[in-house]
């Protein structure tokens, strides 16, 4: 009987001891399996960024003429009514599954440890990100999003709902940040403002305003923007680096090495209002746009095409050149102090006539002749021909410059109606290679009469839902509305 516990004891162990060696052998060290907010609020931000500088997004700059589709399926691109569900997959699940869920899933982790600051930080990522995606999809999932376990099938909130929510989780967000027994937000880890908590509250206040103006609360938007960023060094930008495949600016990776050739500017609105001597120039005396229009187009270059094409020089890649907009490493502007003014002077002039819009312009102007050119400085760039003293002139506008026949009116409309126009072609070339300027289009009716490609029938009015949510979600509106059909807010 001994000699059978023995047995059965020897038996017992060599069993343990094969369990314990081959225990946790489908782990993979490198791929773990959940971490704590600190180690998840990197990727959140990078998965922000970069489906902000997205495909959607190129698709956005040439349907606002900003640039044009110049080879293979690029060309069908130039017609908004040729847009399918499958080219807005890739955004799509960036935006929630890569930014929306994690950002909430890192929020809720560092509430739990103890950390409101970096829950504020996650929220204001998400709060970015869903508010963005409600602008160019309208009714979008938000009460049920990101929690696959309880709600496999999110429901789909009203675009108006959406807004109204993501202004309640940025003032949570503000809450948090305010928190005075917080631990500190992980500076190595906080790619934008290395840990600084101001930053991201007035990038919060920044969001609030723009996301009011999205609706047309003028005065919300006024206010917010008021507490929001106070200088160049609070804009927010998407950081990029010197790595094909891990970290070059989106739109550099697809001119240069993904799809060379197919998307250039020739024949586009945008390059024409910027360059010296188009008839569409919108330079006068008081006003030259050389610079700028050099830092966002090649004019005749012939590198990838025979015309205009996106300024994607690179110091970096030996293209001769200093920094483009859309060079490898360049940042891009996601939210801007210069939006901040623009929103000001925009909601002076609405509310308190010409003059106070126009003085508020010349604030924002005034930041132009520093350098700041579409959300960031120059950082580097110059000429074709290494000329840092490329013309540009941004002298103050005066009351006389609206009025009819004046240097801005030369149609004699309203002299308001002259102001608002100039002031959302600014924001068109402003923002160039941004949502914003098709948001801009579709809230005011395109009040800068900005000209889309010619020949197609009706105007872009919203992203398609993807095919991806079409096939696995129950809950997608139906009929699905296309492309042309205005979202609920800009009705």
């Amino acid at each position: 009987m001994k000699k059978i516990f023995l047995l059965l004891t020897l038996i017992s162990l060599a069993f343990t001891s094969c369990e314990d060696y081959i225990a946790d052998i489908n782990i993979d060290p490198n791929a773990p399996q959940d971490a704590d907010a600190r180690n998840m609020i990197q990727g959140v931000m990078l998965s922000n960024q970069f489906w902000a500088n997205s495909d959607a997004n190129r698709l956005m700059m040439i349907w606002m003429n900003q640039a044009t589709g110049a080879d293979r399926q690029y060309v069908a691109l130039n017609n908004w009514n040729n847009s399918t569900a499958t080219d807005m997959d890739g955004a799509w699940a960036e935006a929630y599954a890569g930014t929306i869920s994690q950002a909430k899933l890192a929020a809720e982790k560092a509430l739990l440890e103890g950390n409101p600051w970096l829950a504020g930080v996650a929220q204001v990522l998400q709060a970015h990100s869903q508010g963005m995606v409600a602008a160019l999809w309208g009714d979008v999932p938000f009460t049920e999003a990101g929690d696959y376990a309880n709600f496999p099938n999110p429901a789909y909130d009203g675009q108006a709902s959406v807004y109204a929510g993501v202004q309640t989780l940025l003032n949570t967000a503000i809450a948090n940040l305010s928190n005075s027994t917080s631990v500190a937000i992980p500076s190595d880890k906080d790619i934008y403002y290395g840990g600084n908590k101001a930053q991201w509250i007035n990038l919060a206040y920044s969001l609030k305003a723009r996301f009011f103006l999205h609706v047309k609360n003028y005065p919300d938007a006024y206010t917010n923007s008021l507490l929001g960023m106070t200088s160049p060094n609070d804009d927010f930008k998407a950081r990029f680096g010197t790595s094909y495949g891990n970290s070059f600016n989106p739109f550099y990776s697809f001119l240069v090495y993904d799809r060379s050739g197919y998307m250039s500017a020739e024949d586009s609105y945008g390059a024409s209002l910027l360059e010296p001597g188009s008839a569409n120039y919108r330079g006068n005396a008081k006003t030259n746009e050389s610079l700028r229009y050099e830092f966002n187009y090649l004019d005749y270059w012939g590198y990838y095409n025979s015309g205009q094409e996106l300024n994607f020089n690179s110091d970096f890649d030996g293209w001769g050149a200093g920094d483009g907009k859309f060079g490898g490493e360049s940042d891009v502007p996601l939210v801007t102090y210069g939006e901040m003014l623009l929103i000001q002077a925009e909601y002076q002039a609405r509310t308190n006539g010409l003059s106070a819009g126009v003085t508020a312009y010349n604030t924002y102007r005034a930041l132009l002749r520093t350098g700041y050119s579409i959300g960031t400085y120059d950082d580097g760039f110059s000429d074709y021909f290494g000329n840092n003293t490329a013309s540009t002139k941004y002298l103050d506008y005066a009351d006389a410059d609206f009025a009819a026949l004046g240097m801005e009116n030369s149609d004699s409309v309203l002299p308001l109606d002259a102001f608002l126009r100039e002031l959302y072609e600014e924001r068109y070339v402003y923002f160039i290679g941004h949502f914003e300027s098709f948001n801009d289009f579709r809230r005011t009716n395109n009040i800068a009469n900005i000209v889309l490609k010619p020949g197609f029938a009706n105007t872009p009015q919203r992203l398609l839902y993807p095919q991806s949510e079409v096939n696995s979600n129950s809950n997608v509106p139906s009929p699905i509305p296309p492309v042309e059909q205005k979202t609920p807010v800009n009705l």
